[in-house]
């Protein structure tokens, strides 16, 4: 089953339609779907798919020539072993592209360069000399963000300026890995999401379930569970020293969101974190916030990654539990009562993407230069006051509240907003919108500046 990405293919597939050399770079991070988008835009098209592993360049090279064997069983390939050498494989690629269009992919390219340093360097000699006048379609893909971006793509690498487009795939929407889950009640759809995020590869495996406490006690309340280890199992591949990534994050999902009360939480200095911290943002497992239109000084960090915000807010706590074969019970009493508490900041994160989702389709007119939440000093009433969704321009500002809650949302709720927004209207012209889980009371009306929004409505 393959779910979205219809973009994506789209503009792999205008590219593949004109005429002469190409080379996109795709990326982002594991687990994304960057491999099952490329294998589906591939599957009607004469190709050759190479995935680099961490091995040596000569063991590398060999299974690159099998591969290419397999796909292209010709005269000259059914007599050798393998290629003589990487340049040798190249200049059999630029034989077979002259003729006919085909597809060259080096998956996960980085532990390619790893190991034959001079890659880059035979690619852009074959690009800039031989390939511009072929038929080739060479695609590079790469997990590590920070190598794809600083190696192949940034000035100084031998590959910059060479790539015809760059496409950095993102995790799924929320709408589109509701689509993973076609019997699941609306609810749990959204539960889902909160656990999973836009992962394909994790939603595909709790959509083997019929509902989400089988998903959850299956995959991480059980010893074979393929999730329980997830975030362990990335950051070991990832990250040198994983006992202290390990308890920054944790740190980060317990509430510690300022870089001081990070380093305090898990005995660090404040300046030794810094380099931490940005790893981790580069891996999008969390992600640095301030207040739109408000001091950028005031910086807090939040887990980006809703399977690592699942996993330390509650499954760490599982594990004598789920040792001792108690993973259901563990879903009873530490993980179900407190669900919807954790989903309040992931549903406020679902209605900015609904809002956007809404700008895109043409269904909200204005066109806002900033997306965000907004939190500030309530001089009048000397406290901190926030507003959960904030989008604003020069001339015009929305802000939304969002309740992820059983009781229906009564119109104290839209007052309080309103005067909330107040603090930061600044004379503009503002919407608002109020997101609720549950419905509205009987006194609170959607008017021309208010509009009400159901889960349901969103799903």
């Amino acid at each position: 089953m393959f779910i979205g990405r219809k973009a994506e293919l789209a503009e792999l597939e205008r590219r593949y339609n004109q005429n002469g050399f190409q080379f996109p770079v795709i990326y982002g991070r594991r687990r994304v779907g960057k491999t099952r988008l490329i294998q589906e835009f591939i599957s009607d098209k004469k190709s050759v798919y190479f995935m680099a592993a961490r091995q040596t360049s000569s063991e590398l090279l060999q299974g690159f020539s099998e591969t290419i064997k397999e796909q292209f069983p010709d005269e000259r390939t059914k007599f050798i072993k393998s290629f003589e050498n990487w340049e040798s494989l190249f200049s059999y690629i630029t034989e077979v592209s002259r003729k006919t269009r085909i597809v060259l992919v080096i998956d996960e390219y980085p532990y390619l360069a790893e190991s034959e340093k001079s890659i880059s360097s035979l690619l852009q000699k074959f690009i800039d000399t031989q390939w511009r006048n072929t038929q080739l379609y060479l695609i590079l893909c790469g997990s590590s963000m920070s190598f794809m971006e600083e190696q192949v793509l940034e000035y100084g690498s031998p590959l910059y300026g060479r790539r015809t487009a760059q496409l950095k795939i993102h995790p799924l929407s929320y709408y589109e890995s509701f689509d993973f889950f076609p019997n699941w009640n609306f609810t749990e759809k959204f539960y889902a999401y909160g656990i999973c995020g836009g992962v394909p590869l994790y939603l595909e495996i709790f959509s083997r379930y019929k509902n989400l406490k089988d998903a959850v006690c299956s995959e991480f309340l059980s010893l074979s569970g393929h999730l329980g280890e997830e975030p362990e199992n990335l950051m070991s591949q990832e990250l040198r020293e994983p006992a202290l990534y390990n308890a920054i994050i944790s740190s980060v999902a317990n509430g510690k969101s300022k870089q001081n009360e990070i380093a305090l939480s898990v005995g660090e200095q404040s300046n030794r974190i810094t380099s931490y911290l940005k790893n981790l943002i580069s891996l999008e497992i969390i992600e640095k916030a301030s207040p739109v239109e408000n001091d950028k000084k005031k910086v807090i960090y939040r887990i980006k990654d809703n399977l690592f915000k699942f996993y330390f807010r509650f499954i760490t706590e599982c594990k004598s539990l789920v040792a001792m074969g108690m993973g259901e019970k563990a879903y009873d009493i530490k993980i179900l009562p407190f669900l919807e508490d954790y989903f309040g900041h992931i549903f406020e994160e679902v209605c900015m993407q609904y809002l956007k989702k809404s700008i895109a389709e043409g269904k909200i007119k204005t066109l806002y230069t900033e997306y965000g939440s907004w939190w500030g000093n309530n001089p009048e009433e000397k406290k901190e006051e926030e507003i959960d969704v904030v989008l604003a321009s020069k001339n015009d500002i929305l802000v939304g509240e969002c309740k992820w809650q059983a009781q229906k949302v009564g119109s104290d709720v839209v007052a309080l907003l309103k005067k909330r927004a107040e603090l930061i209207r600044n004379g503009r012209n503002i919407t608002y919108y109020v997101f609720s889980k549950s419905g509205f009371k009987k006194n609170c009306e959607p008017c021309e500046s208010v509009t009400l929004v159901t889960a349901k409505d969103m799903s």
